[in-house]
């Protein structure tokens, strides 16, 4: 399976595990690893207002070498397209839905359970996690369709062949994978 390069976007729908692999590949890269929700989400889950975030982004992908997880594939934000252009890899995380609704739904539980924190002392509640319209696993299974469309999209569209475009469909696969990634000697 193809190697990664050095700035690298994973992409998939929310509990595909990208947080997994982004962090997973920073460390046996030994590269710099972005969250995209720490860049969106400030304390007390604000919203970072959309004219701040240009500038983090802009400093958090201007390095050499980092592991961005994140869904930046809407063409239309210019936020987006700036990481995008910066890439040189992009991993899609198209795990079937069975796999992510388990994924999800056990990460959600342990966050809440174990009050993890997130990012800026963010920690999911129970209310947040299970009992709310704003829950991760609604989120996640009402937007599985769109984000599936939406990376099947990216990944045919001609003007992101100079991307590498790794595509894993499996848990097993993104494990396999992962076991197979290399650190490039500089």
């Amino acid at each position: 399976m193809s190697q990664p390069g050095r700035r690298i976007v994973v992409v998939g729908t929310s509990g595909s595990g990208k947080t997994y692999v982004a962090k997973a590949l920073a460390e046996r890269l030994g590269i710099e690893y972005v969250c995209n929700d720490a860049i969106i989400w400030g304390p007390d889950w604000t919203e970072v207002p959309r004219a701040d975030r240009p500038s983090i982004f802009d400093a958090a992908t201007r390095g050499e070498a980092w592991a961005f997880d994140g869904n930046i594939l809407s063409l239309k934000d210019p936020e987006d397209r700036m990481i995008l252009d910066r890439a040189d890899t992009v991993v899609w995380l198209d795990l079937p839905r069975r796999t992510v609704y388990r994924q999800v739904v056990w990460r959600t539980f342990k966050r809440a359970l174990f009050r993890e924190e997130l990012w800026h002392g963010n920690r999911e509640s129970w209310r947040m996690s299970f009992a709310s319209r704003d829950s991760i696993i609604v989120w996640s299974i009402s937007s599985y369709p769109h984000y599936k469309v939406q990376c099947q999209r990216f990944f045919d569209d001609p003007q992101w062949e100079r991307l590498k475009r790794i595509r894993l469909c499996s848990r097993p696969e993104v494990e396999r994978w992962l076991r197979g990634v290399r650190a490039a000697s500089h």
